[in-house]
């Protein structure tokens, strides 16, 4: 645990889970156990634990101990998506996780969405999911996100709000029920420079 914290040992830490099999470090997240939210919020830390998604899949006892770190961190999802490092442990999650944790993790994003997408560090993530085009529950979330008029409105007055409608506008997919819900918010978007900007990508989608 002294490791995570340490500049220099958290990179050979990173390193073994990056170029050896399975078998040969679940030591590292055997130590682990019981201490992966507290290490998912370390600016070392959360390296190793993100790391530790791509042996999640593995039997034995490698995969194993990766999967009971990862099933405290998914217990506290909410938690570490809006958190400065934890974030990234998430992010590892729903982009390259096992399944049944990237549902458990987007789960996390919907349980507060708009609040969330108006969030810094969650706003982030809900950003990098819009990249998962087949995904149901990210199709949920949009819909969520687009239903009503004052949902809208409340992300185009807020700075995370609007890179989350940007992206929206220039994804292939949602960009047509992005420009359907914000079209009627044109005439608003012209009274600020922000807004100005996030105009231009409307008409543009």
């Amino acid at each position: 645990l002294e490791a995570m914290r340490h500049p220099h040992a958290n990179h050979v830490v990173k390193q073994a889970l990056d170029v050896l099999p399975s078998e040969q470090v679940a030591f590292i997240g055997e130590e682990l156990v019981g201490f992966g939210v507290h290490t998912s919020k370390l600016k070392f830390g959360c390296r190793t634990v993100l790391r530790l998604v791509q042996h999640s899949g593995t039997s034995g006892w490698a995969g194993a101990s990766a999967r009971a770190v990862l099933a405290e961190v998914l217990h506290r999802a909410e938690d570490l998506a809006r958190d400065e490092f934890g974030k990234f442990v998430i992010e590892e999650i729903i982009q390259r996780g096992l399944l049944e944790d990237q549902h458990r993790a987007l789960a996390a994003l919907r349980a507060r969405l708009v609040q969330n997408a108006r969030h810094e560090n969650v706003s982030f993530l809900i950003q990098g999911a819009l990249r998962l085009e087949n995904s149901e529950e990210v199709r949920s979330m949009v819909g969520d996100l687009l239903a009503h008029r004052e949902t809208v409105r409340s992300l185009t007055l807020n700075k995370f709000g609007r890179f989350v409608l940007r992206d929206l506008l220039r994804s292939r997919t949602y960009a047509r029920a992005a420009r359907g819900a914000l079209l009627p918010l044109a005439g608003e978007l012209q009274c600020c420079k922000e807004g100005k900007k996030l105009l231009s990508d409307l008409l543009i989608a």
